[in-house]
């Protein structure tokens, strides 16, 4: 009796992640002293469910959800809902949320990845970054070191310039420690009543957005390890959401823009450098002249004593940009520095602290929000699984 042999394809499934959690006091403008229990103060807090199966013949169908739990707030991980009548859903925010989730393929070709998907821009910026995205790295909105682009207005479809919804990915393999990456989402441009996005906070009134394209490079050798990243935007003949002029409403039709990001660390013993610089450009909403015009830097540096690790870093942004009376600042200059230390009880458990000093707009005396300096103090834990 001959036997004959099957082939079964194998699949695993892995749940790892991060929690941080902390005190912290603020000391900040405009009478926003606060303090009190937070989270991601020296890393985002993930719960991860990653899987893969080997389909034979070099290839593998990969799948990953990354959710930000709020266990802090006691929101879960609700993140952003949309909520109530479809034509201009309510959005309730909480610190929980979901980051990277995707379904790929991959094998001798590269990797093709479609969902929710991080970009090129982040892993530049966390190449040239001693804090990451965390307490002292200057990343956000609000007085932020690393662009204008922020989603706290209505466009859901774009956590710019993070991670992008409706996206398609194409990775290739690793040619000696150099890859590429491109990220693409489609444009929607929509005529018609209702279909243009609603600049007031908190609403969609449709469903246009700017299209995206992220190119990345990234190269390791051992020590080294740089990142190239450039994304933009680009806007159709119908007005969307602004992403990145403070107080716009709207982008140009058919204007676009552009963030460059060139960044790099190098390990020597027991000491890492940092290093990152980028520049931004943006069309005006009038005209097609320029209305964001940036060129900014990042240097810093950990070293490990031990059990200890000692982390600095200081970013400098120049603002030239110039935008129309009324729709929003000109020049705001902003500057940032963070220090930090870690106590490593573990591999997977570390005591943390951190302080940064942040100027929104070191062009301004105003003791606001928007152009005040913030400093905060911060200590917590930290756990991997």
């Amino acid at each position: 009796m001959a036997a004959s042999g099957a082939s079964f394809a194998q699949s695993s499934v892995t749940i790892s992640g991060l929690l941080d959690a902390g005190f912290r006091s603020v000391d900040a403008a405009a009478g926003g002293d606060t303090s009190g229990a937070f989270q991601n103060g020296s890393a985002i807090s993930t719960i991860n469910i990653a899987g893969t199966e080997d389909l034979g013949g070099g290839l593998k169908a990969n799948f990953r959800v990354e959710l930000n739990p709020d266990f802090v707030g006691g929101s879960g991980v609700t993140g952003n809902v949309l909520e109530g009548p479809s034509t201009a859903p309510q959005v309730r925010t909480s610190s929980g949320g979901l980051h990277q989730t995707f379904l790929g393929v991959s094998g001798g070709f590269g990797e093709v990845k479609l969902g929710r998907l991080n970009s090129a821009a982040l892993s530049a910026w966390v190449t040239g970054s001693a804090f990451g995205t965390a307490l002292g790295s200057g990343y956000g909105s609000n007085g932020g070191m690393f662009t204008g682009a922020s989603s706290s207005v209505a466009n859901l479809f774009q956590t710019a310039p993070t991670r992008f919804n409706n996206a398609v990915e194409y990775t290739t393999p690793s040619f000696s420690g150099l890859t590429a990456r491109l990220l693409y989402v489609p444009k929607v441009d929509n005529t018609g009543a209702g279909n243009t996005d609603n600049a007031t906070v908190g609403t969609l009134a449709g469903a246009n957005r700017a299209g995206v394209t992220d190119l990345g490079l990234a190269y390791k050798n051992g020590p080294l390890n740089m990142a190239f990243s450039q994304q933009q935007h680009k806007f159709g003949a119908q007005a969307v959401n602004a992403l990145v002029i403070p107080g716009v409403s709207s982008n140009a039709a058919n204007g676009d823009y552009k963030l460059t990001t060139l960044a790099a660390n190098y390990t020597m013993g027991p000491a890492t450098v940092y290093a990152a610089y980028w520049t931004e450009k943006q069309a005006t909403v009038a005209a097609n002249t320029v209305a964001v015009d940036v060129k900014a830097y990042m240097l810093g540096a950990k070293y490990v004593i031990g059990a200890i690790d000692l982390l600095a870093s200081y970013g400098n942004r120049d603002d030239k940009s110039t935008v129309n009376v009324g729709t929003g600042v000109a020049n705001v200059d902003r500057k940032i520095m963070g220090l930090g230390a870690n106590y490593n009880l573990s591999k997977r458990t570390a005591l943390w602290a951190r302080y940064e000093d942040r100027d929104a707009n070191t062009n301004s005396s105003a003791d606001t929000s928007a152009a005040g300096k913030t400093k905060t103090t911060a200590v917590g834990v930290r756990h991997t699984f």
